[in-house]
């Protein structure tokens, strides 16, 4: 089966796109960024870009490319033990990135929902619409309903929580493994009751899409006005949750961000797709794409050192403006370097290292 290239430019765009959103939580997972007393012009500016343009957008978009790409190797392989094999390393990686690098790792899962979303892979359009709704709408339901239990007041620099945050973060190496145990532990058992089922539901969404060729060509026509509407209501919305900035309905306004951020990586697949039928080739783009394992990782690694041992006071230090110029840094490096390492190899240390694995528990299980 010929490498749809397509994917390969979108899984670049979702893996970038993460990093934007996540650099915030590379300094301090448990908080992300802890606003400032008197909030500069150019936080309230990026903090409205990230919620209109940005929030949830990748990770949807990365659910969706997850879901093509589950139903590209059953077609290619046409062996489900091996799909399932790979979701089990994928799982693998994402517990060692979760409890000795970064607590916000998506790995785990993308991997556990790939393993329920395979039973899917022959259903009907259908079934596989149907069945992404109601996965989709029960893991945002969830969401609500769990929210709504405990809502805390955001941190501000100088505060009491802020004081006590900065007091619990960990001082030196052991400190920071353990915190990330403890914090990829709560986050584990969160899960099952939230984000898997929100992530099934979109990579039964990109099942159904790839099937009917959207990642080839891109939405249909009749589509297109529905879906523009949608993000408008919706961005409205979040508009109006926003302003009036009342914090028993901060659970909402993510609610509402979730389902916005779904329908808006659509639109950035059609986008993409109908500027790459005009001859537009995204070349850097589509070398992070298939880089994204390694990408991913090596943002945490990369991110997570600049923050311990270069910037350790970022927190109380930095704007939104420094984090994303660490962001922007970051990406830019990673745009170069994709193009520059496959003028010598062939696949990502990470990829190969997947692939390996793989092998290797085939040729046991056939054994």
């Amino acid at each position: 089966m010929q490498r749809n290239t397509n994917l390969d430019v979108l899984r670049g765009i979702a893996v970038l796109g993460l990093l934007s959103l996540n650099i915030y939580y590379f300094a301090i997972f448990e908080t992300g960024y802890i606003n400032l007393a008197n909030v500069p012009l150019s936080d309230s500016v990026i903090d409205w870009m990230n919620v209109l343009l940005f929030d949830g957008r990748f990770r949807s978009l990365f659910c969706l490319l997850f879901g093509a790409a589950l139903y590209i190797q059953i077609e290619k392989y046409k062996d489900i033990e091996k799909v399932k094999t790979r979701l089990f390393w994928i799982v693998v990686f994402g517990l060692l990135h979760g409890y000795l690098l970064w607590p916000g790792d998506i790995l785990v899962t993308y991997g556990l929902a790939g393993y329920l979303a395979v039973k899917y892979l022959e259903a009907s359009d259908r079934k596989l619409m149907l069945h992404s709704v109601a996965f989709g709408v029960s893991g945002i339901t969830m969401m609500l309903l769990l929210g709504s239990i405990d809502i805390a007041e955001p941190v501000i620099r100088g505060s009491e929580a802020y004081y006590k945050v900065i007091d619990d973060l960990p001082q030196d190496a052991l400190g920071h493994f353990i915190h990330n145990g403890v914090f990829y532990s709560i986050m584990l058992l969160v899960t099952p009751l939230i984000t898997l089922w929100y992530s099934l539901g979109i990579m039964l969404a990109g099942i159904y899409c790839f099937k009917t060729g959207v990642f080839d060509v891109g939405l249909p026509k009749k589509l297109m006005p529905l879906a523009l509407l949608i993000v408008l209501l919706l961005s409205i919305v979040t508009m109006y949750l926003k302003v009036i900035n009342i914090y028993t309905l901060s659970v909402l306004l993510d609610g509402v961000i979730w389902v916005n951020a779904f329908f808006c990586a659509l639109l950035m697949v059609h986008g993409v797709v109908r500027l790459r039928l005009k001859g537009v080739t995204f070349t850097w783009l589509q070398g992070v794409g298939r880089l994204a394992l390694t990408c991913y990782i090596s943002q945490s690694l990369l991110a997570v050192s600049y923050f311990y041992w270069l910037a350790p006071n970022a927190y109380e230090q930095y704007t939104r403006v420094e984090y994303l110029a660490v962001a922007v840094l970051l990406i830019l490096l990673q745009l170069v370097f994709a193009p520059i390492y496959f003028r010598f190899f062939s696949q990502g240390p990470l990829e190969y290292m997947l692939r390996k694995l793989c092998a290797m528990k085939q040729e046991r299980h056939y054994v």
